[in-house]
């Protein structure tokens, strides 16, 4: 795979968009204004949006184009009870001999928050678990990427999910993951609120 040809270029840079919350939710997404933009031709961009599309990252409506995510109050809470769903089972799930490793290094809280779930995932050696996780985290972060407006994660909060991830005793650290998740659904309004405002203060591309 050549990760530096005009495809995987596009791949990577609108993913990286998506995931800073750089479109506002259900913004359209405009092939030649995002080709420009990247220097690319359409149709590598055009590709890129398609794979984007297939992985539930950016919505298509046939017909109209590409979109990113609208993202409802209800949308909202059904992905943090699916990726809580996932990080739960990897911490059920047997752990594997020579799993993914998750390289450490100086990170935000944001960053080192999605390093503990996709570390659960890794230990787990499931690749189809450790796929969903990933994708379920690109889906969350703009939402995260709003909520900390609203409703931040806190230093405490991070350091505990660390230390109890690395506990052979799993019980604490799935009470966490769930306690984690609940917390932020209990906040859903608030951010659906804030990724609104968000979305409204955009100006398209």
């Amino acid at each position: 795979m050549r990760l530096h040809d005009p495809y995987h270029m596009a791949l990577s840079a609108l993913s990286g968009f998506v995931g800073e919350g750089r479109f506002g939710a259900g913004m359209p997404l405009v092939v030649t204004t995002l080709a420009r933009e990247l220097g690319l031709s359409p149709t590598p961009v055009r590709e890129a949006l398609a794979r984007l599309a297939g992985e539930g990252v950016i919505d298509h409506w046939p017909g109209r184009g590409y979109f990113a995510p609208g993202l409802a109050a209800s949308d909202i809470v059904e992905l943090y009870d699916y990726h809580q769903r996932l990080i739960l089972w990897a911490i059920d799930a047997p752990v594997a001999a020579g799993g993914l490793a998750v390289e450490q290094e100086e990170a935000s809280l944001l960053d080192r928050l999605e390093r503990v779930f996709a570390g659960a995932a890794g230990r787990s050696g499931n690749r189809v678990l450790i796929r969903a996780q990933r994708l379920a985290s690109v889906r969350l972060r703009p939402v995260r990427a709003v909520e900390t407006t609203v409703a931040p994660v806190t230093l405490g909060e991070v350091e505990r999910l660390e230390a109890l991830s690395g506990n052979e005793e799993t019980i604490g650290f799935r009470e966490a993951v769930v306690r984690y998740h609940e917390g932020r659904i209990e906040m859903v309004p608030s951010i659906s609120a804030a990724v609104r405002r968000s979305a409204e203060s955009i100006e398209q591309i």
